[in-house]
């Protein structure tokens, strides 16, 4: 967002990546979760030939939420 930061700042990063792999059978994809920093939402992210991002649940339906916490923001894995 122009205005909001100097350009000596840069924005934080909102996504981390929490996990990642490639998987291949047909064709080779891209997956990955995601967690959303400012709400701890975690999110499943597939690149291939259309690329989709969708929250996470788990076994009990429910979208899977970290908690927020200082380190939240660093790499995980």
């Amino acid at each position: 967002i122009m205005g909001l930061f100097s350009k000596e700042e840069k924005a934080p990063d909102r996504f981390r990546v929490k996990s990642e792999q490639y998987l291949t059978g047909m064709g080779m994809y891209y997956m990955a979760v995601v967690v959303d920093t400012e709400t701890g939402v975690n999110y499943a992210l597939m690149g291939g030939d259309s690329p989709s991002l969708t929250p996470l649940v788990g076994a009990d339906g429910k979208i899977i939420v970290d908690e927020i916490s200082e380190n939240l923001g660093e790499k995980i894995y």
